[in-house]
Order: C-alpha cells, then sequence, then structure tokens
C-alpha cells in the first residue's frame, strides 16, 4: 500500500556529495533556506502510514528496499517531511533519525522526479 507520493522540487548544492556517499536527506517544501543546500527538497504531502522494515521507496524509478528504520525517523517525516535515507543495507539503524536501505543501482536525482513510499 502506497503510504506517501511527491515530487522532488530543489536539490541544494550539497545534496550530490551526500548522495556520492549513500546518504539522501530530504526535507519538505517549508523547510528553513540554511537546511535546503544539503537537503533534496520535496512537495510536502500527507503521510498515511510508517516506514518500516520491508517497506519500498522509489526514487528517480530505481527501487530502495528499507532494511532499518532509526526510532525517530517516521515521526521526524510525518511532522518535518525530514526523512534520512543511507544506502548502506545496514540492519540496524545508525542513529535515531536514519532509513537504511538495500538497492541495485543508486539514483540519479533530478528536480521533477517522484519520490513514493509503499509500505
Amino acid at each position: 500500500m502506497q503510504i506517501y507520493s511527491s515530487e522532488i522540487v530543489r536539490i541544494g548544492e550539497q545534496a550530490k556529495l551526500f548522495l556520492d556517499e549513500g546518504i539522501v536527506v530530504f526535507f519538505g517544501d517549508n523547510a528553513p533556506e540554511e537546511l535546503q543546500d544539503f537537503a533534496v527538497i520535496h512537495k510536502l504531502q500527507e503521510i498515511t502510514g510508517k516506514i518500516k522494515v520491508g517497506s519500498e521507496v522509489t526514487l528517480s524509478d530505481v527501487q530502495l528496499k528499507v532494511t532499518a528504520v532509526g526510532d525517530v525517523a517516521n515521526e521526524n517525516f510525518k511532522n518535518l517531511g525530514h526523512l534520512v535515507l543511507k544506502l548502506d543495507a545496514a540492519t540496524e539503524a545508525a542513529l535515531p533519525g536514519d532509513v537504511s536501505c538495500s538497492y541495485d543501482k543508486k539514483p540519479e536525482i533530478e528536480v521533477g522526479d517522484k519520490v513514493i513510499i509503499n509500505e
């Protein structure tokens, strides 16, 4: 079941450097300007469920499989549109806000791309 769907509206200058390291930092389009430089900004939409191990994230037409979810990741996403995807396939989240994912290919993120999360 789909719990979230949105469009990427801005990519901060530092966001590509984070992606090179296997990290995608999302913030909703209501984020303060100082956070937008290193983030992928998405049009904030309603979140209708929780991200959990086994959830699938489609990012720029690339499928990511959630392998770990930090204790505050869902709360941060619901309240702030803030999500930290780590492309490390870890089975335990390193930080409370992390969502670890496995992948076959690293996404190439562009403005206008979609982010979709399925339970």
